[in-house]
């Protein structure tokens, strides 16, 4: 359409079809499609969200005008109202309509991220319990916090990313005995030494028996008690005693003296047991001092 065109239509000087069927019904549906086009992308750019909203306004404006304009001018020669009537019944359902497409443009440009994988969550929550970072001072990977799941996999691909690495520095309570273990591995397969920062219990101490050399802060402490698994009720085949046992043949394999494991899993989970440094040392958990 012209400017001429346009402009003849807003001065009402067209033929009442052409206003109707043309300039009103043909041009609104067009504009009904392009909207309808826009909201379907989510999230919508707010910007464009805007300027559709003003342009259909405009459009609505110039096409209502001209037509009554029109009907007005066919008034004159004619004593029918029905133009004129019909009009604004057809101007009624098209500002509705209008209506309702501009509420699905601000749906659309407000529309909230899509959901998130249950699998990404749980991830995100897990990682949430922990810190893993480098710290390229000491050449050395820093874990604190609690063993959950994925943090072997995150580990593997640090070891990987960073392969001049020569320990890991530990500070947990403990957590899920299968990621200890998949951590231990790594370490041992890297032959990186093992360092208590502060504290390293329950499952932990799997990850520091894993070290070449294992040192712990002066102040730092270990701690060891039986595994409760909270999971075992629901895997009968699980047997508790022979985790432990798997897990203190390891601890021998690793250099820690036979009187010292025998003591590792005494005490009930609800307690622990912090051996004193002379302790780790005599029963090589520690294979050098301060």
């Amino acid at each position: 359409m012209g400017m001429g065109y346009l402009a003849t239509h807003w001065r009402g000087q067209q033929p009442l079809t052409r206003a109707f069927w043309v300039n009103g019904l043909a041009v609104r549906l067009v504009v009904y499609a392009a909207l309808a086009l826009l909201t379907s992308a989510q999230p919508l750019p707010k910007a464009f969200m805007f300027v559709a909203i003003a342009v259909d306004l405009i459009v609505m404006v110039w096409q209502s005008v001209g037509y009554f304009r029109t009907a007005e001018h066919g008034l004159s020669g004619s004593s029918s109202m029905l133009p004129l009537w019909g009009g604004i019944v057809a101007l009624i359902v098209a500002v509705a309509v209008m209506l309702s497409q501009w509420w699905g443009l601000v749906l659309a440009a407000n529309a909230p991220p899509p959901d998130e994988l249950y699998s990404a969550k749980m991830d995100r929550i897990r990682a949430a319990q922990y810190e893993l970072s480098v710290d390229d001072a000491q050449q050395a990977v820093r874990f604190k916090g609690e063993l959950t799941h994925g943090v072997t996999k995150r580990m593997s691909a640090l070891l990987t990313k960073y392969p001049d690495l020569s320990a890991v520095h530990l500070d947990s309570p403990g957590g899920n005995i299968f990621e200890a273990r998949g951590v231990a591995k790594l370490i041992v397969s890297a032959g990186l030494d093992t360092h208590v920062v502060q504290t390293c219990s329950s499952a932990c101490t799997i990850i520091f028996m894993a070290g070449s050399k294992r040192t712990a802060h002066p102040d730092a402490r270990l701690g060891f008690h039986g595994y409760a698994l909270m999971d075992a009720a629901r895997l009968p085949q699980f047997d508790v005693k022979a985790e432990q046992d798997r897990d203190r043949r390891f601890f021998v394999a690793q250099g820690v003296s036979d009187v010292f494991a025998a003591r590792i899993y005494d005490r009930p989970n609800r307690d622990i047991w912090f051996p004193s440094r002379a302790e780790l040392l005599d029963g090589n958990v520690l294979t050098q001092g301060p």
